[in-house]
C-alpha cells in the first residue's frame, strides 16, 4: 500500500503547522522570561564565538571598493593572456585580494609611524606634567593653610582620621584584594592573545568573503526566490539595495568626514599652539564617527586634560571644537553624506540614544542608517495608504501656521495649500 503524502497546500495542515508554531513561540518565550541569565550568557558565548566573522564581514563590506577596483583593472589588462578566461578571472582575484590586505596593512602601518609616537610622547609629557602640577597644589595648600594656623589647627585632626581610615581601608581590601589583581593581569594577557587570533581569522574571513561574495549573493537569490513569490522576492532584492545604499553610503561617508575633522582638528591646534595635539585629534576623529553626539563626546575629555596644563588652553580648544562642528554639521558632513538617510536632527538624536542603550557604541554609530531604514518603510506605507484616499502626501500639506497669523504659501508655495481632503498628482517637494 503506497504512503500518503501530505498536501501542504491543505488549510488543515496549515492550520496545525501555526498551532504548532504559535506553541513553539510560547514555549521559547516562556523559557526566556524564566531563564534570563541563562539565556544572556549563551547569547554572550555565541556572540564571542562569532566575534571574528562580525569583523571579518565588516572589514570585507569597507573594503569591498578597492577589491572590486582592483579586480576589474587586473582583468581587462589580463584578458586573453593566459588559455582561458576562468584563468584571467582567478589570477585577477589573487591579485585583487593581495592589493586589498596590502592596501589594509599600508593603512594600519601608517596610522602606527604616523600617531603612535605622537600619542607616546603627548602621554609621556602628561605624565610629566604631573610632579608640577601636584607641587601646585601643594604650593597653594602651604600659601591657604598651612600658614593660617586656624585652618591649619581645624584640619590637623581630620586629616589624622583620615589617614587612619584610609591605611585600615588599604589593609582589609587592597591586600586581600592582590590575588585578584594579578588574576585580572592574567586574564588581560589571556584576552589580548585572543584578540590576536580574532584579528587574525577575521583577515582570513574577510578575504573569503571578498572572493565568495558572488556566490553568496547568488546563493541568496536562489534561496528567495524559491521560497517566497516573484513579487515578494522583488521587494526583498529592493529591500536589500536600499539598507546596502544607506548604510554603506553613510558608514564609509562617516569615516571620510572624521578622518577629515581629525586632519582639521589637528592643523587647527598645532596653528593655535596647543598642546598635545596629536592625541586630542585622533580622540575628536574617532568619536566623530558618532552622529551629532561625538563631537561633544571626545571634546569633554579633551578639555578636562587640558585644564591641568593651561586652562587658558582649555578655553581655546572649547572654542575651537564649537567652530569645528559647526563647519562638519553644515559644510564638511552634508557635501560627504550627501542625503544618505534624510532624517531630521530629532530622529538622528532618537536612533543614537536607543541603540546606544540597547547595543552600546555599535548601536550609536549603525542606529542612525537603521532608523534611515524604518524611516523610508515607514514612509511608503503612510504615502501609498494616503494616495488611496486621494490625499497630499507631502508633509507641508498638514502644517498648521494659523496661531502664527502666517499663510503657509509665504514659505511653502501654493502647493502647500492644497486642501487635505483633495488630490495631488506629484508631490512637489521631499517627503520629509
Amino acid at each position: 500500500m503506497a504512503e500518503k503524502k501530505i498536501n501542504f497546500k491543505s488549510k488543515y495542515v496549515k492550520m496545525s503547522l501555526a498551532i504548532f508554531c504559535a506553541g513553539l513561540g510560547l514555549l521559547l518565550c516562556y523559557y526566556i522570561l524564566y531563564n534570563t541569565n541563562d539565556v544572556r550568557n549563551i547569547l554572550s558565548e555565541i556572540n564571542s564565538i562569532l566575534t571574528p566573522f562580525y569583523m571579518g564581514i565588516i572589514l570585507a563590506y569597507l573594503l569591498c571598493p578597492i577589491y572590486n577596483v582592483t579586480l576589474r583593472c587586473v582583468y581587462r589588462r589580463n584578458r586573453g593572456r593566459f588559455k582561458t578566461y576562468s584563468r584571467d578571472y582567478k589570477l585577477a582575484r589573487l591579485v585583487a585580494s593581495l592589493v586589498t590586505m596590502l592596501f589594509l596593512l599600508g593603512i594600519c602601518i601608517g596610522f602606527i609611524m604616523l600617531i603612535v609616537p605622537e600619542l607616546i610622547n603627548s602621554i609621556v609629557g602628561l605624565i610629566g606634567d604631573i610632579p608640577a602640577f601636584v607641587d601646585k597644589i601643594s604650593s597653594w595648600i602651604d600659601k591657604n593653610i598651612v600658614e593660617n594656623y586656624e585652618m591649619a589647627t581645624m584640619l590637623h585632626g581630620k586629616v589624622d582620621s583620615i589617614f587612619q581610615k584610609l591605611l585600615e581601608w588599604g589593609q582589609k581590601n587592597v591586600l586581600p584584594g592582590a590575588e585578584a589583581i594579578l588574576s585580572g593581569v592574567s586574564v588581560g594577557i589571556v584576552g589580548t592573545f585572543s584578540a590576536v587570533i580574532n584579528i587574525f581569522v577575521a583577515l582570513v574571513i574577510c578575504v573569503y568573503i571578498l572572493n565568495s561574495k558572488e556566490i553568496f549573493q547568488a546563493q541568496g537569490k536562489k534561496l528567495i526566490l524559491a521560497a517566497f513569490s516573484k513579487k515578494k522576492a522583488d521587494e526583498i532584492f529592493e529591500f536589500g539595495r536600499i539598507c546596502n545604499d544607506i548604510f554603506g553610503g553613510f558608514i564609509s561617508g562617516k569615516l571620510i568626514d572624521s578622518l577629515i575633522i581629525g586632519i582639521i582638528c589637528f592643523v587647527a591646534m598645532s596653528l593655535l599652539g596647543l598642546p598635545m595635539a596629536v592625541l586630542i585629534s585622533v580622540v575628536v576623529g574617532l568619536t566623530n564617527i558618532i552622529p551629532f553626539f561625538g563631537p561633544f563626546i571626545g571634546a569633554i575629555p579633551s578639555i578636562i586634560l587640558l585644564l591641568f596644563i593651561d586652562p587658558w588652553a582649555a578655553l581655546k580648544f572649547g572654542i575651537m571644537v564649537i567652530v569645528l562642528q559647526q563647519i562638519d554639521g553644515n559644510i564638511i558632513g552634508p557635501k560627504i553624506l550627501g542625503k544618505t538617510t534624510k532624517l531630521a536632527s530629532f530622529w538622528v538624536m532618537f536612533a543614537i540614544l536607543v541603540g546606544g542603550g540597547l547595543f552600546g557604541f555599535a548601536g550609536m554609530i549603525l542606529g542612525v542608517p537603521t532608523m534611515a531604514v524604518i524611516y523610508v518603510y515607514l514612509s511608503r506605507v503612510i504615502n501609498g495608504r494616503l494616495r488611496t484616499k486621494d490625499m497630499p502626501t507631502g508633509t507641508e500639506v498638514y502644517e498648521d501656521f494659523s496661531k502664527y497669523c502666517i499663510d503657509k504659501e509665504d514659505i511653502f508655495g501654493k502647493e502647500a495649500c492644497v486642501p487635505i481632503g483633495g488630490t495631488e498628482k506629484e508631490t512637489p517637494k521631499q517627503e520629509h
